[in-house]
């Protein structure tokens, strides 16, 4: 049947079309080659992709008092917002999503409605509330989620997610077993089921990037900051698994007050300090385990207060002149080191100018990246994406010589120490634990 906007737009409904035709062959290939590649292997179990997007939705009550905390604080936001630097503005791509699928979610923040952000949050992993965030392939949410899953969406999926898995090991050097890829649970996560661990969707990249800071900071207590920390997935493992380590994010107000949930949820026992709860001073830092702010926020951040500061691809989005300011934000309050993860070409911006702008910070280490190669991550599927990603580390120098010492980057580093074992306890060695495999 041929519908109306088919005959006013003909020209976008045909590339439209070859778009669609284009991504399906794509995904058969890869499909086809996946069966092909883990042919024999135990984990290569179709039913392992039915069961791990079965709803496991919790209908648990008793979460009013932190959802209404929630509320204040997205309110706070958005009314500071108003005032702040346009260098804070969301991307024109975030502002299409707050104007699309966050809609219903941003009026269930501003009104208070308990109930209806309950019924949302609960299930954000399958809710547009996580748009922008979390997905399934381009176009495939009825797919995935419309009931009875066909074979080549599950072919598809599960090789994917084993491709990342072992990419995931390969980069962690074989230190972690696949139980230490489970999550808490929240938020009714899909993914696969595998070995009786449920891992959702993203989790081993998320768990890398979290392990990598980790071997950046060595065995001493910290502070770590992250500029775009999406939903909380990097935070989660972080504070799972390395003991006195402060976690600070800065984001968008709708990410914030997701992360919020995702966060508080997971570490009951923790003490999270929320935008508009107190003043952000060194102090109030250092009293709180996590620490979650709009990005406007990053303005009055006091000076030297963070070790470590993070950002995967939320660089890449932003303009070059709040590039400028991000980048002499991030100097200003770290004081040993900037981890980034992006585009080849906002890295060479970052590097550029890092040289030209008098800042204290120079690369001392660059690797590329395969996480984006024919990936299925939290933000989607990334089928045919050609851009060059790379990790690159920049260190504070004192007269052009590191003043940060060789054992920050010890590889025993009390990360692996801890994630492979089931009983580790959370941040600051807080009675709040969280098993391997829980």
């Amino acid at each position: 049947m041929v519908k109306l906007k088919h005959l006013r737009h003909p020209f976008r409904t045909v590339s439209t079309a070859k778009s669609f035709f284009a991504a399906r062959w794509s995904m058969w290939r890869f499909a086809d080659h996946g069966a092909r590649r883990f042919r024999g292997d135990p984990r290569y179990d179709l039913q392992n992709v039915t069961e791990g997007f079965r709803s496991r939705l919790d209908d648990s009550e008793g979460d009013d008092e932190l959802l209404e905390r929630i509320c204040a604080a997205y309110i706070e936001a958005v009314k500071q917002q108003q005032f702040a630097s346009r260098i804070y503005k969301a991307s024109e791509w975030w502002q299409q999503v707050q104007q699309g699928n966050l809609g219903p979610v941003a009026q269930a923040l501003l009104t208070r409605d308990i109930s209806t952000l309950r019924r949302m949050y609960r299930n954000f992993f399958r809710d547009p509330c996580s748009s922008g965030l979390l997905g399934v392939p381009f176009g495939m949410s009825k797919a995935y989620f419309g009931g009875t899953i066909k074979d080549f969406h599950r072919r598809f999926y599960l090789s994917h997610v084993l491709y990342r898995f072992d990419y995931w090991k390969a980069q962690t050097q074989n230190r972690f077993v696949l139980r230490d890829l489970a999550g808490p649970g929240i938020g009714n996560p899909f993914g696969v089921l595998i070995e009786g661990t449920h891992i959702n969707v993203g989790a081993e990249y998320a768990h890398y990037c979290a392990h990598r800071i980790d071997s950046l900071l060595g065995s001493r207590a910290a502070t770590v900051a992250e500029i775009g920390g999406g939903f909380g997935g990097m935070a989660y493992y972080l504070l799972r698994d390395r003991p006195k380590v402060t976690y600070l994010d800065f984001d968008v107000p709708e990410s914030i007050a997701l992360t919020s949930y995702y966060l508080t949820k997971a570490f009951p026992k923790l003490k999270f300090l929320l935008y508009g709860e107190g003043p952000l001073t060194a102090d109030a830092v250092s009293q709180a385990d996590v620490v979650l702010l709009p990005l406007f926020e990053l303005d009055i951040m006091p000076t030297g207060s963070v070790d470590l500061t993070f950002s995967s691809h939320a660089m890449s989005d932003i303009s070059s002149e709040s590039m400028v300011e991000y980048l002499r934000q991030i100097d200003r309050m770290t004081r040993d080191r900037f981890l980034n993860i992006g585009k080849e070409r906002t890295n060479d911006s970052i590097s550029d100018l890092f040289d030209q702008g008098g800042h204290s910070f120079k690369l001392s280490e660059t690797r590329s990246s395969g996480w984006h190669s024919q990936k299925v991550s939290g933000a989607g599927s990334a089928l045919g994406a050609r851009s060059t990603i790379l990790e690159q580390v920049y260190t504070r120098t004192a007269l052009g010589v590191d003043v940060t010492t060789a054992s920050t980057m010890e590889r025993n580093s009390s990360f692996s120490r801890i994630s492979s074992n089931p009983g580790s306890t959370a941040a600051h060695g807080s009675s709040a634990s969280l098993s391997s495999n829980a």
